[in-house]
């Protein structure tokens, strides 16, 4: 029995049932069946939901008027049971059943078998199609992967408390290691030890890096390179908290920085804080604000930008709609949850999560103060 209260925006995914005239929708993707179920699996076990080709696969069929059916291998149920808020929560044995044949069996269940019926196309393999097509040869299919991803964005009151609780945890735990980090410590570590500050604190999972300056390899991994005073270190990790995401990236140096590295820092953090007070506003194009980074960064006399200079986050982490990219003519809105990320010479990372309001913005991610680089073992 279902014990949890649904926080998926509910409002929004009526009003895409009555925009489209969906009669069913079937979820395959990781993050819409944790959008609207609210299972999510622990640990590395995430990580088959998102393979096309998986026999362990969850689906969710959602219809119109809320009512949902989660559909989920034997070895998931406990989990399922546990975190879903759906009642209608049926098994299947995985490598012997097919979990789209019983998809097929709860539209027939509902009479629209023969119905409009909302996929995502992107993240079905050409046997979950054919099965689809052989068990409901009457209905009409319509991609609709990119109206989910629409219907994410808009975060209700309870996913937005989740968020900031998320992001909170995460600057709990940078705190606790920098507080404590001494010269000497290696990258492996310190890693090590964001990883237990996460999980102790409450994550159900984090993965990330952290990389001292003189490791050139950027995402390389963290290896037995000690971290000396006047070394700087840099992060980038994602926890998830009640299945929602916190991505956010800090920086420290060991010791007391030098005034070229207050400079750079001050550098980075006049951008970070320029673009969040005149581009993170409802109505501003995505690549606007790419845009306006970039100007900032050139001006400071770093050219080399990143492609990417943020993204949407919730139950999913990185690549969530709106992107701030180039190519990204969508707008900010309010209730949409933003990572800003500019980072300076291919090293330098300030990384925020911020609430669009209806007027601007509010951080969510303010327990770490980034006023200036973090001194450790000072």
């Amino acid at each position: 029995m279902a014990t949890a209260a649904p926080l998926y925006n509910a409002s929004e995914v009526e009003r895409l049932f009555r925009e489209t005239g969906l009669d069913a929708i079937i979820a395959r993707s990781g993050q819409n069946v944790a959008y609207l179920s609210g299972l999510r699996f622990p640990g590395t076990l995430g990580r088959l939901q998102d393979f096309a080709h998986n026999p362990r696969g969850a689906v969710v069929t959602q219809f119109p008027g809320g009512a949902a059916t989660l559909i989920v291998s034997k070895i998931a149920a406990g989990i399922a049971r546990r975190w879903s808020w759906l009642d209608d929560v049926r098994e299947f044995t995985e490598y012997s059943e097919d979990p789209f044949v019983l998809a097929a069996a709860t539209l027939k269940e509902r009479g629209v078998a023969n119905g409009r019926i909302g996929i995502e196309r992107r993240m079905l393999g050409v046997t979950q199609w054919e099965t689809l097509s052989d068990e409901l040869p009457r209905a009409e299919f319509v991609d609709c992967s990119d109206l989910l991803e629409r219907v994410r964005n808009i975060k209700t009151p309870a996913e937005i408390a989740i968020l900031r609780n998320a992001a909170h945890v995460q600057d709990e735990a940078y705190l606790d290691v920098f507080r404590t980090a001494r010269p000497g410590d290696t990258e492996r570590e310190l890693h090590a030890r964001v990883l237990h500050a996460l999980v102790l604190r409450g994550a159900e999972s984090a993965h990330g890096i952290l990389q001292g300056s003189k490791n050139p390899i950027t995402y390389g991994g963290e290896g037995d390179v000690r971290v000396n005073r006047g070394d700087v270190v840099r992060t980038d990790y994602v926890s998830y908290s009640q299945g929602y995401a916190a991505n956010l990236s800090r920086m420290a140096v060991m010791g007391h920085p030098s005034s070229s590295q207050e400079e750079i820092y001050a550098r980075l953090l006049s951008i970070h804080r320029e673009t969040i007070a005149r581009m993170l506003k409802p109505g501003v194009k995505s690549c606007d604000v790419y845009g306006f980074v970039r100007e900032r960064c050139v001006a400071e006399g770093f050219p080399a930008v990143a492609s990417l200079v943020g993204h949407s986050i919730g139950v999913w982490w990185h690549q969530e709609a709106p992107m701030l990219i180039p190519s990204e003519p969508q707008k900010l809105e309010p209730g949409m949850v933003v990572c800003l990320e500019p980072i300076l010479d291919g090293y330098w990372h300030l990384q925020d999560e911020l609430l669009i309001t209806e007027d601007g913005c509010e951080l969510l991610s303010d327990l770490f103060n980034t006023d200036t680089l973090f001194a450790m073992g000072a």
